[in-house]
Formats: structure tokens, sequence, C-alpha cells
């Protein structure tokens, strides 16, 4: 079978990743797969190679000094597969740590996956990949796992497979919504107040940095009241988590009795608010961001803020500002890396929503999926990655230490699930 080349200098969005990731090694993306059965770590490096074939991006690596970034096809490692047994049940964390923070090797593959087993006969296992964010975003990336799991069933089951169908290269935001743009970029949101953040506890440049790393989660009866109370109140469960993020965080800050002015960033997934729309398969950054503002003090009612947050995002993405947000992003990197010292946003929520994939391969169950970006060059952002999947809400929690400790995150992230879990009642 021939492998589509598809050679090309990265687009600007592209370019931005890249030159965080060499720079200060951040902004990619892990994904977090628990599965139940069986799992061959040879049978897996068989399905990965199939991936790796069906999808020319992952099948390219990036070339070329900062001025002249290029994917390039030839010379493109195999994805490599590390296997992990160890039998503690939360070693699992200790992985994604690891993943969030190490360093990743661009110039070889995009892609990376790590198979952990408390033993080489276990039947519980958690698969994890880490993804270049020039190549993948949340959506694409774990549905990956899906594709992943298909071909490892196929292979397991003597199905034949006697043609993997080669997805075209992937589209670019930028090429894609060429015809959206307002070229002044007059519609992007601003401020010229300034915004109230966490403190920070121990300042340190972007090379000194860590990403932490906590998930919470919601149980299927508690995930199914939130969207339950969310549809009552006619109002969105993103609209939800930002009224309890923004408490929580108001709440934190003092002085106690005074109103805060946040600024919410929220990244939109633009695969079907375009002329042609982009399946969840389809590797690639199809995403754009919108930015809003919001008064806030620890005294406000939850749903009037929930309110509030919804309403404001429904007229934010009715602008211009999905579109030109694309071509400004990478600006705005290169204005974190010049000064680390600082935060342009309060809080950050990336809600994918319900993930749309089986839970069932063959004897393998998928049991629980979840992603989270490494986004220290966000400084003291508050920062939450959701979502949903057999029937349970998935909270990934990231943050950049030691600007901002364990200790005051844990206690941030347990009020803004109070905030939540209270409001039902």
């Amino acid at each position: 079978m021939t492998n589509i080349t598809n050679n090309r200098p990265l687009f600007s969005i592209e370019k931005g990743w890249e030159v965080v990731q060499r720079e200060v090694n951040t902004l990619h993306i892990v994904v977090i797969g628990k599965i139940t059965g069986f799992l061959d770590p040879e049978v897996l490096r068989r399905s990965l190679l199939l991936v790796q074939r069906r999808h020319p991006r992952l099948n390219s690596h990036i070339v070329g000094p900062l001025d002249n970034l290029m994917f390039k096809t030839e010379g493109t490692e195999k994805i490599p597969l590390e296997i992990v047994l160890n039998p503690e049940p939360e070693y699992w964390l200790t992985i994604v740590s690891n993943e969030l923070n190490g360093k990743f090797e661009s110039r070889k593959v995009l892609i990376k996956a790590i198979l952990l087993k408390p033993s080489e006969e276990s039947t519980t296992n958690y698969l994890i990949t880490k993804v270049h964010h020039s190549v993948a975003d949340g959506i694409c990336a774990v549905h990956l796992h899906s594709e992943i799991l298909n071909f490892y069933q196929k292979i397991v089951s003597n199905s034949q497979i006697s043609q993997v169908i080669q997805l075209a290269p992937p589209p670019c935001m930028e090429e894609i919504i060429s015809d959206y743009t307002i070229k002044n970029n007059a519609e992007l949101s601003k401020s010229n107040q300034p915004i109230d953040t966490i403190p920070i506890e121990k300042y340190v440049p972007h090379q000194e940095r860590t990403c932490g790393f906590i998930q919470k989660q919601l149980n299927p009866s508690l995930t199914q009241q939130l969207i339950q109370r969310c549809k009552q109140e006619k109002l969105t469960v993103q609209g939800a988590i930002s009224s309890a993020m923004m408490l929580a965080l108001a709440k934190n800050l003092e002085p106690k009795d005074r109103d805060f002015y946040f600024s919410c960033f929220f990244p939109v997934e633009m695969r079907r608010k375009v002329n042609y729309p982009v399946g969840d398969e389809q590797m690639g950054i199809l995403i754009s961001a919108l930015t809003c503002f919001y008064t806030v003090n620890q005294k406000m009612p939850f749903w009037e803020l929930a309110k509030q947050a919804t309403e404001q995002i429904k007229e934010r993405i009715k602008t211009p500002e999905i579109y030109n947000s694309v071509f400004s992003f990478c600006q705005a990197l290169e204005d974190y890396l010049d000064h680390p010292e600082k935060t342009t946003h309060s809080i950050l929520i990336s809600n994918i929503g319900k993930v749309k994939i089986p839970s069932e391969y063959g004897d393998l169950k998928l049991e629980e999926i979840s992603f989270a970006p490494a986004i220290t060059i966000f400084g003291n952002i508050f920062d939450v990655n959701v979502s949903t999947f057999q029937e349970k809400m998935f909270f990934n929690f990231v943050y950049s230490k030691p600007l901002v400790s364990d200790a005051f995150m844990e206690k941030l992230i347990e009020e803004s699930i109070e905030n939540i879990v209270v409001s039902f009642h």
C-alpha cells in the first residue's frame, strides 16, 4: 500500500503549537482511556500501525527551523508504544503527569502511546496517548482511541483487513474559514478593565513550570441531574460549569466583599460550523475560541450566573469572533512566550460534550475516556477539560505549578464540583 505523502509548510495556527513545543514543551494533548479485557501489546502495536497508515498527518513529523517549519512524511517513525506494568491502582495518574510534562519528539513522530497494566495477564488496562496539538484537537484525539480499538478487534477476530482506507490530508482551519473572515478583527472580544485571576503563589519562568493534573467525575445519576436541570432552566451545561468555577474562584479571592471581573476563554469546535462539515475521525486542529467577560461576587445565585454565562456565549458565537480568532491565535501564543508573567484569562473551559464512540469492541470494553492538554504557558489560569462518556461526566483540571499550589487548586476544584452538586437541591 502506498502512503499518501503530504509534505507542506505549517499554517500559522499549526506553527504556533510547534513553536510553543520547542520553546517551553507544552500544549500537547493527553488522552486517557480505561479498558477492560485482555489487551495484547503486540496486537496493539499492529493496530497503531494501521491507524498511522489511515491518517496521513499521523504519518508525518515536523522539520525545519522556526521560520520554515514543514510537515514531512518520509522518515516518520512508527507510533511508539511503551508498555508499563505496575499494580498500583492510581499509577495511571503518574503516567498522565509524566506525559503532560515530558518532552515531545515532534522531529520523529507526532503521537505516542502507553499501555499500562497491573500485570502481563491483567484485564484492566489504561491506554494513554499523547498527540501533538498541531495535528489534533480534543475531539479527534479522543475519537482516535475508538479507531485503535476497532482495528484491534478486527485483528484478534481474524477479520480480513484487505485495505486500510487512507483519509485525504486534513484541511487546515485557516483554509476552511478564509471566506468568513473580517480583515480588521473588529469583532474580537477585548476589555480594558483589569481581570481577576488565581493569585500567583510562586512565580517562575516558563521553562521551570510543570503541569498539575486532577480528575473529578460525576456519576451517571449526578450527570443526568445536571443535564436535566440545565434543560429545565433553558441553559447549557457549559453555562452551569462556568457558573460553578466563577463562584468558586470568587469565594477564594480577596477582599471577600467586592465584585470580581473574570475573563472566560471557551474553545469552540468548528467541525460542523463550516460549509463542508468535517467528521470527528478527521485528524486536525479544527477549533477556534471566544472570550466572555463577567462581573461576579460570591453571593450571586448559581443559576442566575449560569444563565448570564449561557446567554453571552450564545451571543458571542454568532459573531465573526470564532473565525477571526483562528488568525490571531499564533500571535497570542507568541505574546505568552514573550511575557511569561502575563495571564489574559481567568478561566478556560474546554467541553467536548458527549463522546460519540462505542464502548464495546469484541471482548474489550472502553469504560472511561477523557483528555487534558498541557497548559503551563497560560500561567495562573483556572482550566478544566470536560467530556461525557457512558453517562459519566469527566472533569480534567490542569494547572501551572508552582504558580498555583496543589492545595489551592484542590480547594478550588472541590468547591466547583460542590457548587454543581448543591445546585440540584
